[in-house]
């Protein structure tokens, strides 16, 4: 009975963790708990067009983490998210043209893959076998060029899923 208990309080306190994010949050792609599918917690956070926005993400969201990432021609301060990754996230799926710096910092600490787009980055993040596991759609980067704005980017993410 006790064992019983402890279950559903662990998921009462992350459904109220989930609330409480998608409260803080009112702009639509950001941390936007959209799905349960296939044993993970699908967010867009598509508006978290920079590293710094993308740190605050995976610091306010249970690990592990399978985290969609893109491509950018900024350079990206990798200090700020180094211990947040090293301590929650289970897979970095990078999509975009050759990317070193992420795949340097973290290839070996982390499992990394690099993809061609998005659509190929959702596939992989589906045959990740983990259950109860977090799918944060973080690119971290510009829209541009392949879509118009990072609304257009989130619909298009969340419609692959």
């Amino acid at each position: 009975m006790k064992v019983a208990h402890k279950i559903s309080t662990k998921n009462k306190l992350f459904l109220k963790r989930e609330q409480s994010l998608d409260a803080f949050s009112s702009i639509e792609h950001r941390l936007e708990f959209f799905s349960k599918l296939n044993g993970k917690t699908w967010i867009n956070d598509s508006k978290s067009t920079d590293i710094g926005a993308t740190a605050f993400s995976i610091e306010n969201i249970e690990g592990p983490i399978i985290w969609i990432v893109g491509e950018t021609q900024k350079e990206r301060d990798l200090d700020i998210i180094y211990d947040l990754v090293i301590s929650k996230v289970e897979e970095i799926i990078y999509y975009g043209s050759h990317e070193t710096k992420l795949k340097y910092r973290f290839g070996s600490k982390v499992k990394y893959s690099q993809l061609l787009d998005i659509k190929s980055a959702v596939k992989m993040a589906l045959k990740n076998q983990s259950n109860n596991i977090s799918v944060l759609f973080s690119p971290a980067c510009s829209s541009f060029p392949n879509h118009e704005n990072y609304k257009a980017r989130g619909e298009y993410f969340k419609n692959l899923i």
